[in-house]
């Protein structure tokens, strides 16, 4: 590769910029999904994550040099799957309004506090436990009616590329013009200081 390609390069700021855009562009498009979409995405991601158990053990295990297929199952999946279904169990009272004291001069009146989703949320998760570090902040956002950006950490290769094409496959409705296929979550890849320091901007933006 000569210095003219690599100079002609995105910068990583400009690649979490471009995706931050579609996230957000999609979010103000559709707006908060519904309840059943949102229990849908979960069930979707639940089936995808079951379904590559195997991939994800080794995975785990290529990365750390060795670690126990059992502790994988309850530690990585047996967490976020749980996590999902405690998700769907409670997502009706987790979105349903709750009421606020009224003062007494406006006793005729009601407050209440009815919960939004920010729109676009970051994820950067650290090494130890790769799939339920990861997973488990993003399927909590998703139940919020968020979409994600998911950095996983370096130093876990293999059960990012793993978790990459999980998420890239997993059928999700379009979330723009075929640029970020999932409604919930498109996998970032890159420095993860950079990654760090540039949502660490975008959150003193807002």
């Amino acid at each position: 590769m000569t210095i003219a390609e690599v100079a002609s390069q995105p910068t990583d700021a400009e690649r979490f910029g471009h995706i931050l855009q579609v996230q957000r562009a999609a979010y103000l498009r559709d707006g908060a999904p519904s309840m059943a979409a949102r229990r849908s995405d979960l069930s979707r991601l639940k089936a995808a994550l079951i379904a590559r158990r195997s991939a994800i053990e080794e995975a785990i295990n290529t990365d750390f040099g060795h670690r126990s297929r059992h502790e994988t199952a309850m530690m990585e999946l047996g967490g976020v799957v749980q996590g999902i279904d405690y998700l769907e169990r409670n997502l009706r009272r987790f979105m349903r309004p709750t009421r606020r004291h009224t003062a007494l001069m406006l006793r005729f009146g009601t407050n209440r506090v009815e919960y939004q989703p920010l729109g676009v949320v970051g994820v950067i998760s650290p090494w130890n436990y790769p799939v339920n570090l990861s997973l488990m902040p993003v399927v909590t956002a998703i139940a919020a009616g968020n979409r994600v950006m998911l950095k996983p950490s370096k130093f876990t290769p293999a059960t990012n590329t793993v978790l990459a094409s999980m998420l890239s496959e997993v059928p999700f409705p379009v979330a723009s013009t075929g640029v970020v296929y999932e409604r919930a979550c498109r996998p970032v890849r890159g420095p993860v200081g950079r990654a760090a320091a540039y949502l660490a901007g975008l959150v003193q933006g807002l």
